[in-house]
């Protein structure tokens, strides 16, 4: 029964060993589950803060879009207005342009007119001045031959004067 008693000690022993070692085991495990526990928390926490953000950054460019879009849209609608406002004005100038132009044209025909007109008058001028002219020529050239026509007879009456007036104190005209 000693035997028995001690052996009964013996198991005793191990197994207060053993179940030292099991509550070892029991605590350390505890203790792993516990920071496995804090740390499956913490990665909870870091997903919630995580999807909070994605969350709130898809919130934000959502917002954004929306912005950029109704910013576009209004550029849109700025820049078709401009482009319908510079259409209107470029129609306007092409238009005035085109009067413009046709007044020129038509300037420029009224003004070759007119050197026409003027071009036509001077050579009618030069014409009738130059038959002025040779008329005033003619005339003065029949006046001139009139005249000396004229200073012949009235020369050759001065000369037959003058030879008598030479006769009469003895002289003889041809031998001065």
């Amino acid at each position: 029964m000693e035997d028995k008693y001690k052996k009964t000690l013996d198991e005793i022993a191990a197994l207060k060993d053993h179940l030292a070692s099991r509550k070892e085991l029991a605590r350390r495990a505890q203790t792993a589950g516990s920071e496995w526990e804090t740390r499956k928390k913490e990665a909870e926490l870091t997903l919630e803060e995580f999807k909070e953000d994605q969350k709130a950054i898809s919130s934000d460019m959502t917002r954004q879009y929306k912005t950029m879009q109704t910013e576009m849209g209004l550029q849109i609608h700025q820049l078709k207005s401009d482009l319908a406002r510079t259409q209107k004005q470029l129609e306007d100038t092409q238009s005035e342009l085109s009067k413009t132009m046709e007044e020129k044209e038509q300037m420029c025909r009224e003004k070759d007119d007119k050197i026409n007109d003027l071009t036509l008058k001077l050579e009618t001028m030069g014409s009738q001045y130059e038959s002025i002219l040779h008329n005033a020529m003619d005339n003065l050239a029949e006046k001139i031959q009139q005249s000396s026509v004229e200073w012949e007879i009235q020369s050759t009456g001065i000369q037959d004067r003058n030879k008598q007036t030479l006769l009469e104190f003895g002289l003889h005209p041809l031998y001065l």
